[in-house]
Order: structure tokens, then C-alpha cells, then sequence
């Protein structure tokens, strides 16, 4: 069977604390364009994050707003700001790295916020059921694209009522 891969950029999810620092007391984000996940979409909002005197501009955020802040690098960013942001599931932030998250009016410090996403598949529950795979699950996969293969392990199921492939 089939799925298609999708790649993220690095994003930050933003609590509504952090979004009123960041924008200001009962500032809403705008939407861009939804995502494949319900509910998801990137959003007009951009930050700058900024770690051992370095600075990374224009990062999306992705809405709706959660209950924790979270910002996801890319592996390559860790060596750009000289930190070892963890490569982890989204949610888990015990231990993660710290990064300051700068707005237009104001600037938020995101202690123990910063992971590297783990590769993951989100599901439905009926489509965890046609694979044969249960929330939590780790699979390897190969990914196709023209004549080019490559496999990827330690694939992690992510299944939720919300999720779609």
C-alpha cells in the first residue's frame, strides 16, 4: 500500500500564553492554507528564533493553538545554534532544549521546547487497521520517488481520530 510523505519544515506550535507575548493580549492567528491533518493549517504568523547569538527568521507557526509551545527544528538547525535538541515524538519536551521565540511585540523563552520531530505516520484509526498497526507502533519503510528508493527506520504510527495519511 501506498502513502504519501509529506516533509516539514521546522515550525513552532505556540500555547496562548506565548502567542500573547509574541502578538499581543487576544491576538488570533490567521490562516495561510489548512494542512492535511484536520484542524491544522500553517499559519500568516512568522517568528524569529534566536539561540547563542544566532537567529533564524520568518518561522511559520502552525495553528491552531495548543496547550504547550513547542518548536520543532530540523536536525541540521541543532548544528547552526550549537545545541542537541532531541530527536523526539511531538509532545515529548521533558529535557528538550530552550530557544527564545521573538514576535512583534514581545519575546517568549521556550525553556525545554525544542525537538526534532521523529519521523512518524499519522493515521486514522481505520486506516492503523487496514495496515495492520497500532498507535505507538515503529515500522520501516521504503519511499519511492521516480527510480530513486531509500528506507526509512524507526517510523513511529501515530493514530488519532483527527489524523488522516
Amino acid at each position: 500500500m501506498k502513502i504519501k510523505v509529506g516533509i516539514s519544515n521546522h515550525h513552532v506550535h505556540l500555547s496562548k500564553e506565548a502567542l500573547n507575548i509574541l502578538f499581543g493580549e487576544g491576538y488570533e492567528l490567521t490562516v495561510k492554507s489548512m494542512l492535511l491533518q484536520k484542524e491544522q493549517f500553517a499559519a500568516n504568523e512568522q517568528v524569529t528564533l534566536e539561540r547563542n547569538g544566532k537567529k533564524l527568521e520568518h518561522i511559520r507557526i502552525v495553528g491552531p493553538v495548543r496547550p504547550y509551545t513547542q518548536v520543532e527544528l530540523l536536525e541540521k538547525d541543532n548544528e547552526y545554534f550549537g545545541i542537541h535538541a532531541p530527536v523526539r515524538a511531538s509532545g515529548d519536551l521533558e529535557n528538550s532544549e530552550s530557544m527564545m521565540i521573538i514576535g512583534p511585540k514581545g519575546v517568549y523563552m521556550a525553556n525545554s521546547s525544542v525537538i526534532v520531530a521523529n519521523r512518524h505516520i499519522h493515521m486514522s484509526p481505520s486506516d492503523a487497521a487496514s495496515f495492520g498497526v497500532k498507535d505507538g507502533d515503529y515500522i520501516d519503510i521504503d519511499a519511492f520517488s521516480g527510480t530513486r528508493k531509500t528506507r526509512w527506520f524507526d517510523v513511529q504510527i501515530r493514530v488519532n481520530e483527527n489524523f488522516r495519511l
